[in-house]
C-alpha cells in the first residue's frame, strides 16, 4: 500500500500481491470457486431511519438486465478475496476501458483495514460466461473510508490490465440537486438466479435524514451482490452513486444507500488519471 504525495488524502494498492500474475489470479477462480463465494456484506444498520417524506415513491421490484443495451453493457461481476474468504459483488467500466468502478469496501474492510486480492472482473457475466474478465493492476480510495469508516467514503477506482472492446465505459456527474431524479440501480443480488444474472431496479434519488454526503433509494430490493453497481441515470451512461448498503427494519429493507459523488469523488478519479 503507498500514500499518494498530496497530503495522504487517497490510497493506491496492487491487489493480489507482488507474487501472482493476471494468469494465477485467473487460474484461481475455478467454477467452483465462484459458485462458493459469498456475497459481501451490504448491510450498515437496523433502524426506522427513512428518507424525507416528500420523497418516498419506491424503487420498483429488480427485473433481469437486458446485457446487449446500455447502461447494463458496462457492468459486470467482481470476484474477490479478502482474509481468506472469497466474495463476490458488482462493479462497472468507468470513463476509460480499462478503468472500473466499484465501492470501497469491496477492496478495503473499514474496521481491519485489510485488502482484498485474486480480483477478477467479468463484464455481462452469466452463469459461468462473460463477454471478457480482467485483473485489477491498481486501485484507489480515500483514505477516509478507512479512518472515518462512513459509507459516504464507499467508492474505488481501479485501473485493469487491459482495455474492454465491448460496450461503453460509464461517465459520471457530481451534480448536488439530484433528488427526485430517476436511476437505475444494476448488479447481481443473489436473492435472484443465486446472483448469476444481472438485474436492475429504477427509483427515485433521495436523501438520509439528518447525514450528508449520502443518496438513497427508497424500498431498492437489490441487495448483497449488488454492492459497487452503479446507479445511473435516465440517459442510460451517467453515474451518479453506487450500490453501498442497505438499512433493514427486521427483514425489510428500509431502502439502499450511496455515497454521493460530489468533490471528493472527484478528486479521487483525477488521482486515478495519474495510476494509468
Amino acid at each position: 500500500m503507498a500514500n499518494n504525495p498530496n497530503g495522504g488524502r487517497f490510497t493506491s494498492m496492487q491487489p493480489g500481491g507482488i507474487d501472482k500474475t493476471p494468469h494465477d489470479i485467473r487460474q484461481y477462480w475455478t467454477p467452483e470457486r465462484k459458485k462458493a463465494a459469498r456475497p459481501i456484506s451490504m448491510l450498515a444498520a437496523t433502524d426506522a431511519v427513512v428518507p424525507e417524506a416528500a420523497n418516498e415513491e419506491p424503487a420498483t421490484d429488480p427485473k433481469q438486465a437486458d446485457l446487449s443495451k446500455m447502461p447494463f453493457t458496462a457492468c459486470g461481476k467482481l470476484f474477490f478475496t479478502i482474509d481468506s474468504v472469497d466474495y463476490v459483488a458488482s462493479a462497472n467500466i468507468f470513463m476509460h476501458r480499462n478503468m472500473l468502478l466499484t465501492a470501497a469496501h469491496c477492496i478495503q474492510d473499514n474496521k481491519t483495514g485489510n485488502v482484498g486480492e485474486n480480483y477478477v472482473f467479468e463484464q455481462c457475466f452469466t452463469g459461468e460466461d462473460s463477454s471478457e474478465d480482467f485483473s485489477i493492476k491498481t486501485v484507489a480510495l480515500k483514505e477516509n473510508w478507512y479512518l472515518k469508516k462512513d459509507y459516504k467514503f464507499d467508492f474505488a477506482i481501479a485501473i485493469l490490465d487491459k482495455n474492454a472492446d465491448f460496450g461503453e465505459p460509464l461517465r459520471y456527474s457530481t451534480a448536488p440537486d439530484l433528488v427526485g431524479k430517476k436511476v437505475t440501480s444494476m448488479g447481481y443480488p443473489v436473492r435472484y438466479f443465486d446472483g448469476d444474472q444481472m438485474m436492475f431496479a429504477t427509483g427515485p434519488i433521495s436523501t438520509r435524514v439528518g447525514q450528508e454526503g449520502h443518496w438513497v433509494m427508497y424500498g431498492s430490493k437489490m441487495g448483497p451482490g449488488s454492492s459497487g453497481g452503479a446507479w445511473v441515470l435516465e440517459d442510460g451512461i451517467t453515474a451518479v452513486g453506487l450500490n453501498a448498503y442497505i438499512v433493514n427494519s427486521g427483514e425489510e429493507i428500509l431502502y439502499s444507500g450511496s455515497p454521493q459523488f460530489n468533490d471528493d469523488f472527484e478528486k479521487l478519479y483525477q488521482y486515478a488519471l495519474t495510476l494509468m
